[in-house]
């Protein structure tokens, strides 16, 4: 304990100051307009009256919350102008990305002149667009135009990938559509170090046959790689190697110092006695380093890093100690000033707690000249640090590991920063005065035999699943740290551990589950039972070529650790079945055998199943001129509850289950035809008496679904109905004797980007 009170008795204000505005930034970011933010803020307010030294932590808290409010109002804050009377807007673009070439092209662009309004390079908003244009648009191209704008605003479900979230720290505020069919394309200057830079890498490396490999890890650029190099990469738990960050820069710093330093010890130049010569080599190592996180265009990770190496060197220099743990605050409260929304991204916790990690271990196991298995064991130590360290992590934002990383990582990390890098470096410079494609091939060919090696590795060795963790038991699981480093009674670091066992064991869990996908306009269900998946309908597709289920129903399912038994298509409307192809191309083909015997294609077949102690029941169909009367309708029950699907169906369709005596009485219904007006008849109503109604349906959609006139229908017998285009996501889990009803928007916490 006197270990603890002796950090928080540091004589230093900055220190001080720093920890309340780190503190600040996290609780304003996270909590702000909730209770918690009040209770912290009255809190740290009495200790600092009572306490004197406590009132630099309360200036750095009063700053953040200050810096926080200023940097949302100035860079994330756009409305449109007249949003209620205008159509479309005059606006002067510059294309960031191009997404999509492919007519209807969809680009992301930056609106430098919005109506009469001119943003700044810095504060300018992004938008995404599709251009209905037969032009080819190119990343840099410029051009006005009038477009239809909306203040962006994304589907929104649970652990996947959250696209308004995503699209606020990309500063992306609106999207829409351009409504000219010819654009007058021009091109602004543009950064020609970086163009220029990248060009010659680009050349440098195009005959060798891991050019992509070797172009991101010298420019940052990911515009070379596949999709399944990502993807291969991530699952050996190497992607970390590719993105520029404190590995790369920390060698780029080290190869420039020992160069400096040995051109210095060659050329032996006469200097002052009383000079720090270290200094000069740092100096050098440090402009090295800039220089390659501006030809990397700042991306985010190497400009985190080089921070950390600056606040790290000068405070090394300017005391008489290292002050590790103090650098790491400082380039924090940097990191956080110049925006503080960079707590969204889950690199800043990777790179900081990696960064701690290698602090406690070297503190523990120094690195040692004279001694190489001494420096071999350390390495070694390290890498299991970071593996233990970095899971709780990892498993919260990935929902698994790479089991094959931590022995992958002991070979490439060697490799990488003792081979490869001095190698790229050696081979710009070279480049620059003869040929290189000799020198490239010296270690492409045997790096490319490792390579396919790694792509022979087994697929349950490379990635572990154990779906999804709560951020409740990663706090807990990180709070055991500081009790063990601090306290000298390191038992009570089995008291987290403890609350998530007791929390596992007498948490009720329900029985089973049903899942409405926010998915726009169009329909995706998923039942859960003992984890295995039944799943009714498949969303829509876009373009032919975008549809929900892998951006949403295959990472739910991964996330979840469930396995598919079977899946039925209720039919064949874009809306319902456009993420049928995907969903096959994904290995689960068979799911459709049961109730599509012949073809997925083909109309569900009359039938009931016991799935894992669910009733699962279709209901037979009359002849219908029409795809909507002859959906698939199911219902799905256990002893007590029971969940109604139907579809597109209209009245007609609902009078003939009726009129053929089905048991339609059901706890849940998914409205049929989203809300639409033909359907949902009185006596359909009456004949499912729903308590609760979930209309699958797009926020402000073109059919302006549910109806008006069926919400006020289902009113009339006290349902409750909720709308997945304004709530999100809607999930039911049902236990014994009563049911709980969540949805995705309902959960949201940030107050930043709440409708």
């Amino acid at each position: 304990m006197d270990r603890f009170f002796s950090h928080l008795k540091q004589p230093y204000t900055s220190v001080g100051f720093s920890l309340g505005f780190a503190i600040g930034v996290v609780v304003t970011v996270f909590f702000y307009q909730s209770f918690e933010f009040t209770v912290i803020t009255i809190s740290i307010l009495i200790v600092s009256v009572y306490f004197k030294p406590f009132l630099t932590v309360l200036l750095g808290f009063i700053c953040a919350i200050c810096c926080v409010a200023i940097h949302f109002t100035l860079f994330y804050s756009f409305e449109l102008p007249n949003q209620h009377e205008k159509y479309a807007y005059s606006v002067n673009v510059v294309v960031e990305e191009v997404i999509s070439s492919v007519p209807p092209q969809y680009v992301k662009v930056k609106i430098n002149r919005l109506e009469a309004h001119q943003y700044s390079q810095f504060r300018a908003p992004n938008a995404l667009l599709s251009i209905n244009s037969t032009q080819p648009i190119h990343s840099g191209d410029t051009f006005d135009a009038q477009v239809r704008l909306n203040k962006f605003r994304g589907i929104k479900n649970f652990t996947v990938f959250d696209s308004q979230l995503y699209a606020f720290t990309q500063k992306i505020a609106f999207k829409g559509r351009v409504l000219n069919k010819q654009l007058a394309i021009y091109n602004l200057p543009q950064n020609d170090h970086i163009t220029a830079y990248r060009a010659y890498i680009k050349k440098l490396v195009s005959s060798a046959e891991l050019n992509w490999l070797y172009y991101v890890l010298l420019t940052g650029d990911k515009s070379l790689m596949t999709f399944e190099h990502k993807q291969l990469m991530q699952s050996l738990g190497l992607s970390h190697l590719l993105a520029i960050s404190g590995l790369h820069i920390s060698l780029v710093f080290g190869f420039c110092y020992f160069v400096v330093r040995c051109l210095l010890k060659l050329i032996k130049p006469e200097l002052n006695q009383s000079l720090n010569i270290s200094i000069f080599y740092s100096a050098a190592g440090f402009v090295a380093a800039f220089i390659y996180v501006y030809l990397s265009d700042f991306i985010i990770s190497a400009t985190r890093a080089l921070i950390m190496l600056g606040c790290y060197l000068l405070l090394y220099y300017l005391a008489k100690q290292a002050l590790r743990w103090r650098s790491i605050l400082y380039a924090l409260v940097i990191i956080l000033a110049v925006n503080p929304f960079s707590l969204l991204n889950p690199g800043l916790y990777f790179s900081f707690l990696a960064v701690c990690i290698i602090f406690m271990v070297v503190k523990q196991f120094p690195l040692r000249g004279h001694s190489l298995l001494a420096n071999v064991r350390t390495l070694f130590v390290i890498q299991l640090g970071l593996f233990i360290g970095l899971l709780p992590l990892s498993l919260y934002f990935f929902n698994g590991v790479s089991l094959a990383g931590l022995v992958l990582n002991l070979v490439a990390i060697p490799i990488l920063s003792f081979v490869l890098m001095p190698a790229l470096f050696l081979s710009v410079l070279l480049g620059l005065f003869t040929d290189w494609h000799a020198f490239i091939v010296l270690y492409d060919f045997p790096l490319q035999y490792i390579y396919q090696m790694l792509q022979e590795i087994p697929e349950h060795i490379r990635w572990f699943n154990v779906g999804q963790i709560s951020i409740t038991t990663v706090v807990l699981l990180y709070s055991m740290v500081p009790l063990v480093y601090f306290i000298e009674l390191r038992i009570l670091a089995c008291i987290p551990l403890l609350t998530l066992l007791f929390n596992y064991y007498f948490t009720q869990t329900s029985l089973w589950q049903l899942n409405v996908f926010d998915v726009g306009h169009g329909l995706m269900v998923l039942i859960v039972k003992d984890k295995h998946a039944f799943i009714y309908d498949f969303g829509p597709s876009y373009f032919n070529r975008f549809s929900r289920v892998p951006s949403v129903l295959l990472p739910y399912i991964n996330a979840h650790n469930l396995t598919v038994s079977t899946a039925i298509v209720s039919h064949q409307d874009n809306d319902h079945a456009g993420g049928v192809a995907h969903f096959k191309a994904a290995g689960y083909a068979m799911s459709f055998d049961y109730f599509h015997p012949h073809n997925a294609s083909n109309d569900c077949r009359t039938t009931q199943l016991n799935f894992h102690g669910l009733s699962i029941q279709t209901f037979a169909k009359g002849e219908f001129n029409n795809n909507n009367d002859n959906s698939c309708v199911v219902k799905v029950s256990d002893a007590n509850h029971s969940v109604l699907l139907t579809g597109d169906i209209s009245k007609a369709r609902e009078f003939q289950l009726i009129e053929k005596g089905y048991n339609l009485h059901s706890t849940v219904l998914v409205s049929p035809h989203h809300g639409s007006d033909s359907s949902s008849s009185d006596e359909f109503i009456k004949a499912v008496n729903p308590k609760w109604v979930i209309h699958s349906s797009a926020f402000k959609g073109k059919w302006q679904f549910p109806s008006k006139a069926v919400v006020e229908r289902y009113n009339k017998i006290n349902a409750n109905q909720y709308s997945t285009g304004d709530v999100g996501q809607v999930r039911v889990d049902f236990y014994a004797k009563h049911l709980e009803l969540t949805t995705a928007r309902a959960q949201e916490s940030y107050w930043f980007i709440k409708d």
